[in-house]
């Protein structure tokens, strides 16, 4: 049979068409999995991004395949998606990017434009490359975000501010936030360090203000795993 979908308005998707998208898009999301590798090769990554990112494209390009010029399946594959709910943080704001690159890979080739697909996403992923060598990624990295717990009945103003003076260049407290029922509050902030060997030396000092309760220091844009 050389027909593996034909549909009432004669739109006709032959074995082969489909088979050479999906073997591009997913040609496509692996290179992009590769790059997603290289780039996170020294801050670490999630198996469930490559996972994702691998399966992304494909899916992306069949869902196009279905659509065609179809406005009422359009709507109705819209509907049917809008019933998924996603809850998961991502961790890092990079990983929107390589999130967004599966998807276009996906729609380039779903409706035939593979070779513009395939030289837009190469040109993307090598400028990509090039600014991670570079380490123009990693410019203006010192910011760090910390987290403070304090008893509910300590009075949070002013009491670190000798400490952030002495240790940050920068410092904002961004939120406060409860937890616990309101016995412990949390404290949010944005940090620049004036030298990152006097790390332990500032958590110390922290410590000897909230109580020795819990405290936490991360990169910038990186949430607790």
């Amino acid at each position: 049979m050389n027909y593996i979908l034909e549909t009432i308005d004669i739109t006709v998707i032959t074995l082969g068409h489909a088979l050479s998208v999906m073997g591009c898009a997913m040609g496509l999301s692996v290179a992009i999995m590769l790059v997603y590798l290289f780039t996170h090769r020294r801050t670490g990554f999630r198996p469930a991004m490559l996972f994702t990112m691998m399966l992304l494209g494909p899916i992306v390009s069949v869902i196009v395949i279905c659509i065609g010029s179809n406005i009422a399946r359009a709507i109705s594959i819209g509907g049917g998606l809008a019933l998924i709910r996603f809850r998961n943080t991502v961790e890092d704001p990079r990983d929107i990017v390589y999130y967004y690159i599966s998807i276009a890979a996906g729609i380039a080739c779903g409706v035939g434009f593979i070779g513009f697909g395939a030289i837009a996403v190469g040109l993307i992923l090598v400028f990509i490359l090039i600014t991670s060598i570079i380490g123009l990624d990693r410019f203006g990295g010192t910011g760090k975000r910390l987290r403070v717990l304090i008893p509910e009945s300590l009075d949070y103003d002013g009491v670190f501010e000798p400490v952030l003076k002495e240790y940050c260049r920068y410092s904002h407290l961004n939120r406060i936030k409860t937890q616990d029922y309101g016995t412990l509050l949390e404290l949010d902030y944005r940090i620049i360090l004036k030298d990152k060997h006097r790390e332990k030396e500032f958590i110390d000092q922290l410590r000897q203000r909230n109580g020795n309760l819990n405290i936490s220091l991360v990169q910038s844009g990186m949430e607790d795993m």
